[in-house]
């Protein structure tokens, strides 16, 4: 048989043995013959090990399969980023205006100033604008190609290799930094939904975030569920806001733990060509959306109204229970290219009234501290002891560093009652005072260790409420010959844009078109707050 023929003929394999070699010399006899055929055959150490193949290795049937088989995540799983709209801008500083107010004055039930007799003039009115302005940023990625790799006959081509690569690669950042991208503690970052309305809740947009905590002397400072009427309380607040709720933005966890709390009756066969027949019905009907009378009706025509459920995979997030959310224990991606870790980290307590430690979170806490620039995150830092807080109390830690390439510091935080540092899971990203010096950071409780977070966004097209703003979309660009010292090509891949929440917050009802699930504890949680 012959590799690419399996219909060889006789008087061709006799060619074959002819030209077959064994103990380093030609060999003619239908023993060398045999020995080509089959030695070596099957799987094992014969088939790869290159000592063994002196005198040549058996010819055998094989199948190389030239398709690509990405076993990482692929462009399709980046949920966000495919959801949200793309639309251009032409310069790095993206301005709009913000029109806040029409000028109206109801209150209190009342249009007042505007009901007047037959001949009497209205009060004027002015409208509240005001200009904002953002930036884009720029992502890039740079593979190389050898020249002796660009010759050489590979099972994958080669290109669409590392073309894959990087995009996933480019595009995935954008996918994390669209929920988490934070530019304070990392300048080169666009601002993501999270910091947004984390921002506007602590500016007093307080319905900006739902709290799915549990309370009261038992709650142990840990998370609580995600319920029915917590969704209808996020869409009930968007509306109420001028926005509507159109999709719901979670980790997997999360969206597992929804298939569990949804009554069961509430997913049914839906009527119409959308039927299922009776062969075709699945066990299980897991929830694609949630119902509500205050989420976006205009899915299409007799469409209920409600928002779609997006779940993304959250491997590489900071919260919840990803590996993401637990403090690293080594530099990444490498001691090189890492910030050196915090020198030390001490935490005092003291009264405040915003603080959200109440009786059943008072107790004993570890902290461990990482720094972050550009390039990469150090270890964490640890407390030397405990610190142990009260109910209506913070805690303030101080963070002391020594690397001028630091530009923010990653927090996390122990269970309730733990007896040390070795599990700390994030609870916030924050911006760096002094990279050669101290930083205070203050914790209110605001968000727990080992729980999720999720976001409910006014996503219609009508609402015009938040999209990427793209100075130029994903391109690759093949750089000069030996540019990296390596004799081959660079190709450099990139991407300029950013997140532009235009409609965020509403001044003059006090709320938010995009609201935050915080504090959800996955049902399976392994982080116990009660140790």
């Amino acid at each position: 048989m012959h590799l690419l023929n399996p219909n060889i003929s006789f008087d061709e394999l006799n060619i074959l043995n002819k030209g077959l070699i064994e103990n380093g010399e030609l060999v003619f006899s239908a023993h060398g013959l045999e020995k080509a055929l089959t030695a070596g055959e099957g799987v094992g150490s014969g088939m790869t090990d290159l000592d063994t193949l002196a005198g040549g290795r058996a010819i055998s049937v094989e199948n190389i399969d030239t398709d690509l088989k990405v076993t990482a995540e692929n462009k399709s799983q980046l949920v966000i980023y495919n959801m949200l709209r793309k639309k251009p801008v032409y310069a790095v500083l993206d301005q709009w205006m913000d029109l806040s107010d029409h000028g109206t004055s109801t209150q209190h039930g009342h249009s007042f100033g505007k009901w007047r007799s037959e001949t009497a003039f209205p009060k004027v009115s002015d409208v509240t604008l005001s200009r904002n302005v953002d930036a884009t940023k720029f992502i890039r990625d740079m593979r190389d190609l050898s020249q002796v790799m660009e010759v050489t006959k590979t099972y994958a081509e080669k290109h669409q290799i590392i073309n894959t690569a990087a995009a996933v690669t480019v595009l995935e950042g954008v996918e994390l930094a669209t929920i988490f991208g934070n530019s304070a503690m990392m300048p080169t970052q666009f601002d993501g939904l999270y910091t947004q309305i984390l921002a506007a809740y602590n500016a007093g947009f307080t319905d900006a975030i739902v709290d799915c905590r549990a309370t009261g002397s038992q709650s142990y400072s840990k998370g609580g569920d995600i319920t029915e009427d917590k969704l209808d309380i996020g869409a009930e607040r968007i509306l109420n806001n001028y926005g509507i709720a159109t999709h719901m933005l979670m980790p997997t966890k999360v969206k597992s733990d929804l298939n569990k709390i949804l009554p069961v009756s509430r997913r049914v066969n839906l009527p119409g060509a959308q039927q299922a027949g009776a062969r075709d019905l699945l066990l299980g009907q897991p929830a694609a959306g949630y119902y509500s009378d205050f989420a976006y009706s205009g899915w299409g025509a007799g469409a209920d109204p409600h928002f779609k459920f997006a779940p993304s995979i959250d491997t590489f997030y900071p919260s919840g229970e990803s590996a993401g959310a637990t403090a690293p224990t080594a530099d990444f991606p490498n001691t090189d290219d890492a910030p050196a870790e915090p020198t030390g980290v001490t935490g005092a307590t003291a009264s405040d009234s915003s603080s959200k430690f109440g009786a059943g979170d008072a107790g004993d806490y570890y902290y461990k501290v990482s720094s972050v620039d550009a390039d990469g995150q150090s270890l964490g830092t640890a407390t030397g002891a405990a610190i142990t807080v009260a109910a209506g109390e913070k805690i303030t830690l101080t963070v002391t560093c020594n690397d001028a390439t630091i530009t923010g510091l990653r927090i996390y935080r122990s269970a309730l009652g733990a007896t040390s540092a070795a599990d700390c899971r994030w609870i916030a990203d924050v911006a760096i005072d002094d990279a050669t010096g101290t930083t205070d950071i203050v914790d209110l409780n605001l968000i727990l260790p080992g729980t999720s977070t999720s976001m409910l966004i006014s996503n219609a097209p009508e609402t015009d409420a938040i999209d990427y703003r793209q100075l130029m979309p994903f391109v690759r660009m093949e750089l000069a010959f030996g540019l990296n010292s390596i004799v081959g090509w660079p190709y450099l891949y990139m991407l300029y844009l950013y997140l532009r929440i235009q409609k965020l917050r509403n001044s003059r009802v006090g709320g938010t078109y995009h609201v935050m699930f915080t504090n959800m504890r996955w049902s399976e949680s392994e982080f116990d707050p009660t140790v």
